[in-house]
């Protein structure tokens, strides 16, 4: 920011005795301050066991999805490959072939 500018609004300074403070189930919570007009409340929670199984889940899943789709992939591309190498090289053997031969 160049000198002599005065910032877009002004920093929330929060007292010591108000760092910690908690909503009532106990969970902390977070304020970003975007601008001196809009607020965004950001919530942080504890995740319990069926929240982390879940997660572990779900990333699972995911994982799985992504590894059949590399497979699939790798299945349909693969003889393709083969097919322009073979195709490749018998091209070039019916070449010297028809070459040679007057």
């Amino acid at each position: 920011m160049p000198q002599g500018e005065r910032p877009r609004s002004e920093p929330e300074i929060i007292p010591p005795d108000r760092a910690g403070r908690r909503t009532a189930k106990g969970t902390p919570q977070t304020r970003v301050f975007i601008d001196a007009h809009d607020t965004e409340r950001v919530y942080v929670a504890k995740l319990g066991p069926l929240g982390i199984i879940l997660a572990v889940l779900a990333t699972g899943i995911l994982a799985a999805v992504m590894l059949i789709l590399l497979f699939a992939t790798f299945l349909i591309w693969m003889p393709l490959v083969v097919f322009f190498i073979v195709g490749a090289i018998i091209s070039g053997l019916l070449r010297t072939y028809f070459r040679r031969a007057p």
